[in-house]
C-alpha cells in the first residue's frame, strides 16, 4: 500500500511541476497561491467523499496545505506548521490515508532544501528533518522501520536535497552572472581608458605636426614677402617650401585622425615618422632658414615603431624651439646608438626660449609632452641653457643590450 501511495504522490508531483514549468512566466508566488487553492480544494472534495474524518482532520489537511501559498516568503516557518498539521491530521484520522497533504511536505520541504543556501540557517533545517521523522513515528500508518525511512526519503529528505541542489546551482549561477557583468565592466572601463589614452596621443601628434609645420610655413612666408619684390626666384623657392611643408603636415594630419575613423589594419601600410626620416626633417629646417648639422654615432639599433616614432618627436620638437625662438642660430642634431641606450641631443647657439606670459608654448607645452613620452619608455629628458649660450635639449632612452650571435 505504501508502494502504491508513493507511486500515486509522486504523479501528482510530476503532473504540477509540468504545470509549473509551463507557467514560468508568472509570478511563482502566485503559482504557488494557486497550487495551495488546487490541494485545499483535493482535500476539501476528500472530505465530502468521506476520506478524511472529522472537523479537526479536514482543518488540519487544509491548514497543511495551505503552506504551500506562504513557503517562499518563510520556508521555515511554513515547513513547521505543514509538519504539525500533517502530524495532527494523521493522529486524529487514526492513520486514514490521504494523497494530498504529502504533497504539500514534498512542496514545503523542497523550497526549504532551495533557500536554504541564502537563509543559512542549518540548526533550523536539522531540526525540521527530525521532526518529520517523529512525526512518522508517532502517526500510526508507519509501523516499521523500513517504511519509515522510505516514506521519509520520499516525502521529506528526497525533496530537501534536491531542493538545496537546485538552490546551489541558482547561486552559483547567480554568482557566475554577476562576475560576468563584473568583468564586462571593468573590460568597457579598460576600453574607455584605452580610447582616452589614444586621443591624448593623437592630441599631442598634432601638436607636434602644427607646431612645427606652421612655424616653417610663417616663417618662410615672411622671407618670401621681404624678397618678392628684389628676388622673385628666392621667393617662389620660399612658396615652394611653404607648399611642400603644408603638404606634409596635412598628409600626416590625416593619418592620425584616420585612427578615428578606422582601425589600426587599415593604416598599417601608412608610414609613420621615424628617425630614418631625419634627413628630410632637417632639410625642411634648413628650408627655413635653420642651418641644421646632423650627426649619427654608433651601430643603429631596429626600434619599435612607437620608440622610433618618441625619438622622431623629440628632435622635431627641438628644432620647432628653436625655429621659433632661438634668433638667427645654428643648431646640432646629435644621434648616438650605445650598447644600452639611444642618446639624443640637439643643441642650437641662439637665445632660447623667452618664457613670457600668455605664450602656451613658451611655458613649454611641447617640452612637457616630450617628458612624458620619454617617461613611458624609462627615458628622461634634460633641458635648459647651454654654457657659451644657446639652448640644448638632452633626452636618454634605454634600450636592451644586444646579445653577440
Amino acid at each position: 500500500m505504501c508502494g502504491g501511495l508513493l507511486a500515486g504522490t509522486v504523479g501528482a508531483v510530476r503532473r504540477l511541476e509540468n504545470l509549473i514549468t509551463r507557467a514560468r512566466g508568472i509570478d511563482p508566488r502566485v503559482v504557488d497561491a494557486v497550487v495551495a487553492v488546487a490541494l485545499v480544494a483535493g482535500v476539501v472534495a476528500s472530505a465530502a467523499a468521506g476520506t478524511h474524518h472529522g472537523p479537526l482532520t479536514v482543518l488540519a489537511a487544509a491548514a497543511s496545505c495551505a503552506t504551500v501559498a506562504w513557503r517562499r516568503r518563510a520556508p521555515a516557518a511554513m515547513t513547521a506548521v505543514a509538519v504539525v498539521s500533517i502530524a495532527v491530521a494523521g493522529i486524529s484520522s487514526h492513520g486514514a490515508h490521504s494523497r494530498i497533504e504529502p504533497i504539500a511536505a514534498v512542496l514545503d520541504y523542497y523550497m526549504l532544501g532551495r533557500l536554504s543556501t541564502q537563509r543559512r540557517r542549518p540548526e533550523v533545517d536539522a531540526m525540521l528533518l527530525v521532526a518529520a521523522v517523529a512525526v512518522l513515528v508517532i502517526v500510526p500508518v508507519s509501523p516499521g522501520v523500513v517504511q519509515v525511512a522510505t516514506t521519509w526519503t520520499g516525502f521529506v529528505g528526497g525533496p530537501f536535497a534536491v531542493g538545496r541542489a537546485v538552490g546551489s546551482r541558482v547561486a552559483l549561477t547567480r554568482e557566475l552572472r554577476a562576475n560576468a557583468q563584473r568583468l564586462e565592466r571593468e573590460q568597457q572601463e579598460r576600453a574607455r581608458h584605452a580610447a582616452a589614452e589614444e586621443r591624448n596621443r593623437i592630441a599631442r601628434e598634432l601638436h607636434d605636426v602644427v607646431a612645427h609645420s606652421v612655424s616653417v610655413m610663417v616663417i618662410q612666408t615672411q622671407a618670401a614677402r621681404r624678397v618678392a619684390a628684389d628676388d622673385r626666384p628666392a621667393a617662389r623657392d620660399a612658396l615652394n617650401s611653404v607648399q611642400r611643408c603644408g603638404r606634409d603636415a596635412l598628409m600626416e594630419m590625416r593619418r592620425m585622425i584616420g585612427v578615428l575613423r578606422h582601425g589600426d589594419e587599415e593604416l598599417a601600410g601608412a608610414t609613420a615618422p621615424a628617425l630614418s626620416q631625419l634627413g628630410a626633417l632637417v632639410a625642411r629646417a634648413r628650408a627655413a632658414g635653420l642651418p641644421v648639422e646632423l650627426r649619427i654615432d654608433g651601430e643603429a639599433r631596429d626600434l619599435s615603431p612607437g620608440l622610433d616614432l618618441v625619438a622622431f618627436r623629440v628632435i622635431q620638437e627641438a628644432l620647432t624651439n628653436t625655429i621659433k625662438h632661438a634668433g638667427p642660430a645654428r643648431a646640432l642634431v646629435s644621434v648616438t646608438f650605445t650598447a644600452g641606450a639611444l642618446e639624443l641631443e640637439i643643441s642650437d647657439t641662439g637665445r632660447g626660449p623667452v618664457l613670457a606670459d600668455g605664450d602656451p608654448d613658451a611655458k613649454g607645452q611641447g617640452l612637457v609632452g616630450m617628458r612624458e613620452r620619454l617617461v613611458l619608455y624609462g627615458g628622461e629628458l634634460d633641458t635648459g641653457r647651454a654654457r657659451g649660450g644657446g639652448f640644448k635639449v638632452r633626452a636618454r632612452v634605454p634600450l636592451p643590450e644586444t646579445v653577440p650571435s
